[in-house]
């Protein structure tokens, strides 16, 4: 899901705003419908974020709190633990450690003393936008550290042929023929030798 950044508007997405602040949350409520956007607004306080979020499953998560307490962040937390969405935090604390408490948390956006209707279109569409370049660069982390498994494995099941005497290349054209034969992954093949 790309974005145009250009336009600092969005396609219109399901938001949860949660909030617990002295801003006008009426207002912030209004924008966000202005703009096409589905949303729910609810109270911080006596919330469980993760029924809310699981009621409601949206796209984007904004939290508005004022001073956000340990609580509140680790609600944050469990929610990005059930499902990875943008997270767009905005507060009055600019204390490092609340930062650091809400981006391991799961906070994809850290505003401070920013929470103002005008703002939060350009502010969800670069936010948005992050949190798809850091998935897709965990995806491309994960399927590097599984192509090395997979080569460490093959590396491992030739040297084992090796082993009973076959060459190198007849080792490998052994894992590749029966990979084909039974329509699997020579990775696979060679992870059922080594067992």
């Amino acid at each position: 899901m790309q974005h145009d950044l250009s336009a600092a508007t969005l396609d219109p997405v399901r938001i949860l705003l949660l909030h617990q602040t002295e801003h006008d949350v009426p207002a912030i409520e209004s924008e966000l419908a202005r703009s096409g956007h589905r949303l729910r607004s609810v109270t911080a306080q006596g919330t469980s974020l993760l029924r809310e979020v699981e009621a409601f499953a949206p796209d984007v998560i904004i939290v508005a709190a004022d001073d956000p307490s340990r609580d509140l962040l680790e609600q944050v937390c469990v929610c990005s633990q059930t499902r990875e969405r943008p997270i767009v935090m905005f507060t009055e604390d600019n204390a490092p450690d609340t930062m650091r408490r809400a981006l391991k948390a799961g906070v994809t956006g850290y505003v401070v003393d920013g929470l103002a209707p005008e703002r939060l279109e350009p502010v969800l569409a670069v936010a948005m936008e992050r949190f798809e370049l850091e998935r897709a660069a965990h995806a491309e982390t994960v399927r590097l550290r599984r192509e090395v498994e997979a080569q460490r494995l093959i590396a491992r099941a030739k040297a084992l042929l090796c082993r009973s005497g076959m060459s190198e290349s007849d080792a490998y054209a052994w894992l590749r023929r029966q990979a084909m034969n039974e329509r699997r992954t020579i990775a696979e093949i060679a992870e059922r030798l080594l067992c």
